[in-house]
């Protein structure tokens, strides 16, 4: 955990000693402009799924909200009767091959965001590290997919993906390079090289924009019962995701609270809520607290904005592309 808080000072806030780590990433940037290299000339070849596919990606590390448009596409799509299937790595779950999730599958083994999407569109959700084998596992029990949806992967360039959504995500960095000096997965130039569409996750733009917005209704863990977060007195927020700030400074203007935050993906256990408090969590955190008899935990409720005029754009590429 130290660890990983000293990354985010120095990306986010300050960076000083980060600058020993020059040489990793040096290599990361030969790295990365090498297997450009090999799949542009052929030498690697891109697989590909014989299905419409779109996939949600970024740029920097963690927390740009790509689980979350993920879900809102869906349904999205959904409504215009196109059948969706979506595919994902289930970072930090025990997998070791590619499977199905379902409604009940273990967090511990799927991971939280997978089961958090299969739980919340009911659609077919399937998890492993190659991303061509889970969509090819999920065409051969499913006949009828008209489009898959890859949550991040925009950076995997095993898979040829159809159409492309690159979240930009303008929080502010103290610089711009790639992993593990800067919190670029890839280098910063290539945001306009990606063939994506970008949308841009930040406030008070007026196109191509998307927005998460904090509602002030709370739904307990427990007993499902709904209440305004004001009506709760001693409350904590304890969360385990990627860019705690934004929640934390969307959270200070509905109510007053502490707060706990662990790295991104944390495994809850019954000690992180043993105290006499009443607990606020995120729904992707929630996957993980099902099992915990406490009624002191409640799950903060979100919704995604997302620009008409993009989505429209959106609609028109997949449904003619």
């Amino acid at each position: 955990m130290l660890f990983h808080n000293f990354f985010l000072n120095q990306w986010y806030k300050k960076a000083n000693f980060i600058w020993v780590f020059i040489p990793i990433s040096l290599l990361n940037y030969i790295v990365f402009y090498t297997r450009i290299f090999l799949y542009k000339f052929k030498i690697l070849n891109q697989k590909k799924l014989p299905v419409k596919t779109l996939v949600i990606g970024n740029l920097i590390i963690g927390g740009s909200g790509k689980t979350q448009l993920v879900l809102y596409l869906a349904k999205m799509f959904t409504k215009q009767n196109i059948k969706v299937g979506i595919i994902l790595r289930g970072y930090k779950g025990k997998l070791k091959g590619n499977k199905e999730v379902h409604q009940n599958s273990d967090v511990n083994i799927v991971g939280d965001e997978p089961l958090m999407l299969k739980q919340s569109l009911n659609i077919p959700v399937f998890v492993g590290k190659s991303r061509y084998q889970s969509g090819i596992m999920m065409l051969n029990k499913y006949k009828n997919i008209d489009l898959i949806i890859s949550d991040d992967g925009l950076q995997h360039y095993n898979l040829h993906f159809d159409h492309k959504i690159l979240i930009n995500d303008q929080r502010f960095v103290t610089n711009h390079l790639i992993l593990p000096v800067g919190p670029f997965r890839e280098p910063y130039s290539r945001l306009n090289k990606t063939g994506a569409m970008v949308i841009n996750n930040a406030d008070n733009l007026k196109a191509d924009y998307i927005n998460f917005l904090l509602s002030k209704k709370v739904v307990n863990l427990k007993t499902n019962i709904k209440k305004n977060i004001k009506e709760l007195n001693n409350i904590n927020l304890s969360i385990g995701i990627g860019n705690p700030e934004r929640l934390i400074t969307a959270l200070k203007k509905i109510c007053s609270f502490d707060f706990q935050i662990y790295e991104d993906h944390h495994m809850f256990s019954k000690k992180d809520f043993d105290r006499n408090r009443n607990y606020l969590i995120t729904q992707k955190d929630a996957v993980k607290c099902n099992q915990f008899n406490n009624k002191n935990i409640w799950v903060l409720q979100s919704q995604v904005k997302l620009c008409s005029n993009f989505e429209k754009k959106l609609l028109y590429k997949v449904l003619n592309g």
